[in-house]
């Protein structure tokens, strides 16, 4: 199918039976944006909050039709948005924006202006998100460089399923614009398990993934020719090569790796088919090196025609570049970008904190000089649950990858002869002999292995808890690395625990046991757990709730309950 540029697509028009997502027609699909754009004609500026893809492909045209300025924020934490819309951005899709609806009284849709802008955040390097400003021709020409490699590799219909989302530059393009652009059909929902997302391909689709993902292959077994992909697509980090090798061998195609960021979209690519090959310049991009190191770009879908980031390469004979590091302090935590200065900000406007250091390890690393209220609580608390309570002072504007998961408390920070701050000092701290002046030896010897209770609510036949699920939880080591997931065993242990806590039942043999599991539980999370009684039937029911959304839910059957 030809390719049209996202600013005439729906004044230029596919036939109206044109697939888009999941059984919506073109026809469907240009009603829906006409409808949304009237209504949200006379927004100023919408943040784009809608987690569906199909309806965050629907937000997006609709706020460009009626005028509006585009936002797409860094995450979807409370505190992130709270901040954004508080100068009087209008959410669009999701649960503070339900303003997204079929059809209705549509305006009419002209062609877009190239140059109309969208701001994206990426992590900066002052300690506060950097606002990214890209134009809708920018991202139009992203599409169209990326068709002209990979569109040879996935056939014109192929569907595109992802387990990213596109609330970030690459899900945004790959997921939805690219297939906009060039007519593929894409999967509306974001697959967050490999049973589903490889239950969903079939032969020639095309999965967007990443090495978050990708690294969690153990014990798939590969899958058959009529499931087999065209098309693997990963960024975010560079994959490792037994994760590559595992990858090629499960799909049955070697993984193809996109390089870019927030500033430049996607200007290079390389087949993972053997060993570590080089980063080849999508069309349109030309690669060099400056003096000092550093990958210089420039593009036409680059701001200014040219962009210098922290990336350190050499350049290849033929005409590629290798990654060797970064020269900024932005840490990869399984495959998501994390500022360090970000995190030391954050944490120094608390005021529990008088000064803070963050570095990467193994893991994202904190040391922290606590203020005079914050070493008061401290003492009272103890090392362990102080950490975990500035863990969920951070969880307001940081994703999970963005909270540190090791602590040292110290009085001051390590400083060299000359007041600079060295790497080498700060981690030192986390060496096995070393003994800071407030410890937190405890934190390796104490893991919670159940979530904090933070409201108590009474019901006719029952009661109802709010819950706050820590990221340092026992019962995460393995399930799995790179991206938690809180077990369902977990899950029902804990519903036992809090009936007989709050109930008064005195489980301790279950005689039967029913559970469906809707959605996955992931750690730094705050979830609902409604417990109810049955004593005529003998049986406690419980359901896990993440806002109005259920997560799991069953039943149990117990022996010494009275009826």
């Amino acid at each position: 199918m030809t390719a049209i540029p996202l600013s005439r697509l729906l004044a230029v028009g596919r036939p109206d039976d044109a697939p888009v997502a999941d059984g919506v027609t073109f026809a469907r699909f240009r009603a829906d944006v006409a409808g949304n754009a009237a209504r949200l004609k006379g927004c100023r500026r919408g943040l784009l909050v809608a987690p569906d893809g199909y309806w965050g492909a629907v937000g997006l045209l609709a706020l460009l039709h009626a005028g509006a300025e585009v936002t797409i924020p860094p995450n979807a934490q409370p505190g992130t948005l709270a901040a954004l819309t508080a100068d009087g951005a209008v959410p669009v899709g999701g649960d503070l924006g339900g303003n997204l609806g079929p059809g209705g009284e549509g305006m009419a849709l002209a062609s877009l202006d190239p140059e109309t802008p969208l701001t994206f955040f990426t992590s900066g390097s002052t300690g506060e998100p950097k606002r990214v400003v890209r134009t809708l021709g920018m991202l139009e020409a992203e599409a169209l460089a990326t068709e002209s490699v990979l569109g040879r590799l996935a056939g014109p219909s192929a569907r595109v399923h992802a387990t990213v989302p596109h609330q970030h530059v690459y899900g945004l393009n790959f997921r939805l614009l690219w297939p906009l652009v060039t007519g593929r059909p894409f999967a509306s929902a974001m697959h967050e398990l490999w049973e589903t997302a490889l239950a969903a391909l079939d032969a020639g689709s095309v999965l967007v993934t990443s090495p978050a993902h990708l690294t969690r292959l153990a014990g798939i077994a590969p899958l058959p020719p009529s499931r087999r992909p065209a098309l693997v697509l990963s960024a975010g980090a560079p994959l490792p090569e037994p994760a590559a090798r595992e990858a090629a061998a499960i799909f049955g195609t070697p993984v193809t790796e996109i390089f870019g960021s927030t500033e430049t979209g996607a200007i290079a690519h390389r087949r993972r088919e053997a060993g570590d090959p080089s980063w080849r310049p999508l069309p349109g991009v030309v690669a060099g090196r400056t003096p000092d190191g550093r990958l210089r770009v420039g593009a036409t879908h680059v701001e200014g025609g040219e962009h210098v980031g922290s990336d350190l390469v050499e350049m290849t004979e033929d005409g590629g570049f290798r990654v060797l590091g970064r020269a900024d302090r932005i840490a990869k935590v399984e495959g998501k970008r994390v500022s360090l200065p970000e995190v030391e900000a954050q944490l120094r406007r608390s005021p529990l904190v008088a000064d803070a250091a963050a570095l990467m390890l193994e893991q994202l690393c904190a040391v922290v000089v606590p203020s005079a209220e914050g070493a008061a609580r401290l003492a009272d608390l103890g090392a362990f649950r102080f950490g975990r309570l500035l863990r969920r002072e951070l969880s307001a504007v940081q994703e999970p990858a963005g909270l540190p998961r090791r602590w040292r408390f110290v009085s001051r920070l390590p400083d060299g002869a000359l007041g600079k701050r060295r790497h080498a000092d700060i981690a030192a701290l986390f060496e096995e002999s070393a003994l800071p002046e407030i410890a937190l030896s405890e934190i390796a010897t104490h893991r919670p292995t159940a979530p904090d209770v933070r409201a108590v609510r009474p019901l006719a036949d029952g009661v109802e808890l709010d819950l706050f699920i820590p990221g340092d939880l026992a019962q995460l080591d393995g399930h799995f690395p790179g991206m938690p997931i809180v077990p369902g065993v977990a899950q029902i242990d804990w519903a036992v625990m809090f009936a007989n806590t709050h109930l008064g039942l005195g489980i301790e043999v279950a005689q039967s046991l029913q559970v469906k599991f809707r959605r996955v539980t992931v750690p730094d999370t705050m979830v609902t757990l409604a417990l109810r009684h049955a004593p005529a039937r003998r049986r406690l029911t419980f359901e896990y709730r993440y806002g109005d959304e259920t997560l799991s839910s069953g039943s149990i059957g117990v022996e010494g309950i009275a009826p």
